[in-house]
């Protein structure tokens, strides 16, 4: 969704509270199970734009240790502070106030053209930022056997999981030579 700000970026000390209703976000780095849904409250300081308020959703996560999808409600505060500055544009010399974004980094997408902020954007960056480094459906999730591969969690197998495998197997074995 994309917010055309002109009116508030125009006001200095102008509030304009704004109710976000967002479809699920879905692309290659979240996918959200249930709407984005929230409230947020615009603020033009004179200096910077402030943005304030809180979301909910509700991530879908692969567990890191068993690889089973689970969903993860979320509650996620916003912060945003984008600094303004005010340019002299056209024939007339008429004065615009733009919001200036401090990450010229390509990679990341762009919040502003002009006046009008991506909103699905700016929720997409802040949602990425709180997935978990290690999503785990469960603290006490057992994994997955390293050998057979099967869930811990729903099955037992009778793999000997006690002797290394793999590359580091060979440091395993210089690890007993050295305590022998």
């Amino acid at each position: 969704m994309r917010l055309d700000l002109t009116e508030i970026l125009a006001n200095v000390g102008k509030r304009m509270p704004y109710v976000i209703e967002e479809p699920p976000l879905v692309n290659e780095d979240i996918e959200c199970g249930a709407p984005v849904a929230g409230n947020a409250i615009f603020t033009n300081t004179g200096n910077a734009l402030l943005l304030a308020g809180v979301v909910t959703t509700e991530l879908v996560l692969c567990c890191g240790r068993c690889l089973e999808y689970y969903r993860l409600p979320l509650e996620l505060e916003l912060d945003e502070q984008f600094p303004l500055e005010t340019r002299v544009v056209g024939s007339k010399g008429r004065r615009v106030t733009f919001a200036v974004e401090e990450d010229e980094n390509p990679d990341a997408g762009k919040l502003f053209d002009g006046p009008v902020l991506d909103l699905t954007e700016m929720l997409r960056q802040n949602l990425a930022v709180a997935i978990p480094l290690q999503p785990l459906h469960d603290p006490d999730c057992k994994g997955l056997c390293p050998v057979c591969g099967s869930n811990r969690n729903t099955e037992k197998c009778n793999c000997q999981t006690d002797a290394p495998t793999g590359a580091l197997r060979g440091l395993a074995a210089l690890l007993d030579d050295a305590q022998e």
